[in-house]
């Protein structure tokens, strides 16, 4: 296979028509405004030179040099036509056809060739960069079938490429080459090698242009949901979200949003925070080169809400300790009244060291003297702290001698249960430690059963007296206590 020249006419006419080129070019690339669709069929065509690689070489392979009758029939001149589906924004499939005049193998047989070869062209194609880009390279690769021959028809490889540069909706202009190799050998030209060895010829479009245009209808968008909140606080970000058909809606898509207060926004998903109360429009538009959507709804807008108060600190009105004196060993109940907001915590320190926990605990004392109680109370809006001293005594600390029994006692409780008589008079015997009375439990017998009365006994002689003690410790005593007269 030998190489053959581009066949190009030298003419002033040829150099017009580069130059019309080339200006038409510059004033697309200049004004291009509008995309293709990212899918869809579209359409193409165009015109460019020829050109021939085979095995005729020599003077054969020479082109026209003047424009004369001969030479106007012989321009290197091919028609390119093309149906394709854009499968993705990068992606298409493009089946087309090219007839050109290919001057250098019509000069092999002048009087039997047409100079003319068809080829059709089943082609894959990338193209780069973003979609939105107004200049696009792109490459492509398939098979091609090329007839008109003398002796066969060939079949082969087709690489190529070129720029597509938007001029409006749905058109752009393109700039491409391309190679169609063909085999058997002799398909295209009638001539092969024969012994040298196997080859192969092909038909080229070295430069060609033309118009690429889209046969879908560009979808317009639709507006399927606007997501805003009803109500918020000044001072408050609120988010507002649209959905539109994004899969279906022609690219580029602009969405726009006024929130009524005189600002902007641009995206599906926007914030914006109000500083003012009121009700305000909010209003978000999609637009692209197939048509416009609104969508538009109120918000109201409050005044922006008081932070809350810190709370007010507890207040520790009184603390106490019952019994006070208290006898080594045996229990002293604490109390304290706070006041304020709730939740309270409470921590009881005696002597400097933590002890328990709660409104009301109970304390053993295992030493004598004279012990120092504190309790610390907190809140959310702060603490406060109070003190008390406690005297702890010996357990054979000198008491005052209760007076012999007399005749009448209070009784203060009966019952058929030993155990809980004991419980009873030993809680009745710390009510009334410091007294000069005693607590005793006395059997008697009611309804033929054994009971068991607990009473306070002292010198009482009469009935009156008895009664007058119960007056006097009511205090400690139930308030059904009663005099009862001793067996």
């Amino acid at each position: 296979m030998h190489l053959c020249s581009l066949n190009v006419p030298r003419s002033r006419g040829g150099r017009l028509v580069l130059l019309g080129v080339a200006l038409l070019l510059s004033g697309v690339v200049g004004t291009a405004q509008a995309q293709h669709l990212d899918n869809g069929f579209y359409g193409k065509l165009g015109a460019g030179l020829s050109g021939y690689t085979g095995d005729l070489a020599g003077p054969r392979a020479g082109a026209p040099q003047e424009f004369g009758a001969d030479a106007i029939g012989r321009l290197p001149l091919v028609a390119v036509g093309e149906l394709g589906y854009q499968l993705s924004p990068r992606w298409g499939l493009a089946l087309g056809g090219q007839a050109g005049s290919y001057v250098s193998v019509g000069n092999a047989a002048p009087a039997t060739d047409s100079y003319r070869r068809y080829t059709s062209h089943l082609l894959g194609r990338y193209t780069f960069g973003a979609p939105d880009r107004r200049v696009a390279f792109y490459l492509d690769a398939g098979l091609n079938v090329t007839a008109g021959g003398p002796t066969h028809t060939g079949i082969g490889p087709s690489v190529g490429g070129g720029i597509d540069i938007r001029a409006g909706r749905a058109v752009s202009l393109y700039v491409e080459s391309r190679l169609h190799a063909t085999v058997p050998d002799d398909a295209v030209d009638g001539r092969g090698r024969g012994a040298e060895g196997w080859s192969f010829d092909t038909v080229n479009q070295p430069l060609g242009f033309g118009l690429r245009f889209s046969l879908t209808t560009p979808t317009a968008p639709e507006i399927i949901a606007l997501d805003a909140p009803a109500e918020v606080e000044a001072g408050t970000t609120a988010t507002f979200t649209v959905t539109i058909n994004e899969e279906e809606a022609a690219r580029p898509l602009d969405r726009r949003w006024r929130f009524g207060d005189g600002t902007e926004g641009t995206g599906r998903t926007v914030t914006h925070t109000y500083r003012r109360p009121g009700t305000y429009p909010v209003t978000v538009s999609a637009h692209n080169e197939a048509g416009e959507a609104t969508a538009s709804t109120t918000i109201r807008v409050t005044r922006a809400s008081a932070p809350p108060s810190p709370p007010e600190a507890p207040w520790v009105v009184s603390l106490t300790a019952r019994p006070n004196p208290v006898r080594v060993g045996e229990p002293v109940q604490l109390r304290t009244a706070v006041e304020g907001e709730k939740p309270f915590t409470y921590q009881w320190t005696v002597d400097g060291t933590t002890a328990t926990r709660g409104p009301a605990p109970t304390y053993t004392f295992d030493r004598p003297g004279r012990h120092t109680v504190q309790v610390r109370v907190s809140n959310d809006g702060g603490t406060q702290t109070r003190s008390m001293t406690v005297q702890a005594e010996r357990r054979t600390a000198k008491r005052p001698s209760p007076q012999p029994a007399g005749l009448w006692a209070v009784g203060v409780a009966s019952m058929r249960n030993p155990s809980g008589a004991k419980r009873m008079a030993r809680r009745y015997r710390n009510r009334l430690a410091d007294a000069p009375v005693s607590v005793r439990i006395v059997e008697h017998m009611l309804d033929q059963e054994r009971h068991f009365r607990v009473v306070v006994v002292g010198r009482y002689e009469t009935q009156a007296a008895a009664q007058q003690a119960r007056e006097t410790y009511r205090r400690a005593l139930p308030p059904e206590a009663w005099a009862v007269r001793l067996e």
